[in-house]
């Protein structure tokens, strides 16, 4: 893969169901496996300043821990209140076992 994608992680390292808080030059960010979907969103709610890796995925949503709110994982769109922004979400890609993401541009907000 080339730029702006930069490898975050190995395909088998998330199991379905499960995400992974990765780190790109100092910032975080979930990548989520959905069955063998993945996904990639801010590790911040948008609510509150509250890490969403300290939360659950639901499906294809990741779940704030603090107030509960639901997020989905392709859109970014908040699906219960409290929370009415969306999060940002950005583009991944499989290359050869390997997990990218672009964090360049929020997918969500291009």
């Amino acid at each position: 893969m080339e730029a702006p994608f930069v490898a975050v992680a190995r395909a088998d390292a998330i199991a379905p169901g499960k995400f992974l808080r990765v780190e790109v030059a100092g910032r975080p960010y979930l990548i989520a496996r959905v069955e063998d979907r993945f996904y990639a969103v801010e590790d911040n709610c948008s609510h509150e300043d509250y890490p969403l890796s300290y939360g659950c995925l639901d499906g294809a949503r990741i779940k704030c821990s603090l107030h509960g709110s639901r997020f989905s994982l392709e859109t970014g769109q908040p699906e219960d209140e409290p929370a009415d922004e969306p999060i940002r979400t950005y583009r991944v890609a499989l290359a050869d076992g390997q997990v990218w993401l672009d964090p360049s541009t929020p997918s969500n907000l291009a």
